[in-house]
């Protein structure tokens, strides 16, 4: 296949899960909000932190001010890391290649960014809610409709990789950002349970972790999201996902290695027993080991 097709399968597949995890972020944070005691604007800050935004936002804004939060990760055509942003760019990669992807996905994905754009132009705060949670259903049922209805060949591939590579990276910043969250508000013991209890709801990893260890501890979640083999969306699956689709490319010698160490290293650690400084190094270090594979990715085959 084409270098420049393999490239907007990729990026493709990567908007639309930034899409997708931007709005569990939302979503999870207006929730946690709700019970929040203390300053809420600095509690919105690590949200964008997470995004990796913090200075495109500081430069606009002054404060931390909920409303001002959700519309820069959301609506805010400047952000291009914003839902809205990330839905443009998932479109923009699928047009070259809409002949190779199953026509329901291309509509899906054409219905969801038009009703969002739409959406966006509303003062209704109602709507506007309503249109970032059905972000994640319609994300979730463009992947599905990929999944049913297409050949499992090279183009699969890359959008498995791209899909796993961000998903990977959301989760660490979601687990590093609440251990941030945890060293600046002491705010008892009953408001971080909360708070982690939340993230596991945002992931939809609820159900599946009081099936799995019952007890709600921060140390367990924080294995469950990292290590857990068996959990869709915990960073060791996720990477498992990004092996795989690696093993079933051409050209990958490189590119295993760099895999099988990232997965050897998690694996041998003890995150359920790291200090949130520990925790928050050894995240730091995934995420550019993430880096270094994404830009080994695109020097390899785009």
């Amino acid at each position: 296949m084409l270098s420049s097709d393999a490239e907007h399968f990729y990026w493709l597949s990567r908007y639309a899960e930034r899409a997708e995890n931007t709005a569990r972020l939302v979503n999870v944070n207006v929730e946690l909000m709700l019970d929040f005691p203390g300053d809420k604007s600095q509690a919105w800050k690590p949200v964008v932190e997470i995004t990796g935004m913090e200075d495109s936002f500081s430069k606009k804004n002054s404060s931390y001010d909920e409303n001002v939060v959700i519309n820069f990760l959301t609506f805010d055509k400047n952000n291009p890391n914003s839902i809205l942003s990330s839905l443009a760019s998932a479109q923009y990669n699928s047009k070259p290649i809409r002949d190779n992807l199953p026509r329901a996905s291309s509509e899906q994905l054409s219905f969801l960014i038009n009703n969002f754009i739409e959406v966006s132009k509303s003062k209704s705060n109602r709507k506007r809610s309503s249109i970032i949670s059905s972000v994640i259903s319609n994300i979730q049922l463009f992947f599905g409709i990929i999944s049913d209805n297409f050949v499992i060949g090279t183009e699969y591939q890359f959008i498995k990789l791209g899909r796993f590579i961000e998903r990977a990276d959301m989760i660490s910043r979601i687990v590093d950002a609440q251990c941030i969250k945890d060293e600046i508000f002491v705010l008892g013991e009953e408001y971080p349970t909360l708070q982690w209890t939340s993230i596991l709801r945002s992931l939809s990893a609820y159900e599946a972790y009081r099936i799995s260890q019952g007890t709600i501890s921060k140390g367990e979640i924080i294995n469950f999201l990292i290590k857990n083999e068996d959990f869709p969306k915990s960073i060791v699956k996720c990477l498992s996902n990004v092996q795989e689709a690696i093993n079933n490319l051409p050209n990958n010698k490189e590119l295993k290695k760099s895999i099988d160490q990232i997965l050897i290293t998690i694996i041998n650690s003890n995150v359920n027993k790291f200090s949130n400084k520990r925790l928050h190094d050894f995240i730091d270090n995934l995420q550019k080991n993430l880096l270094d594979l994404d830009m080994e990715i695109s020097k390899n085959y785009f």
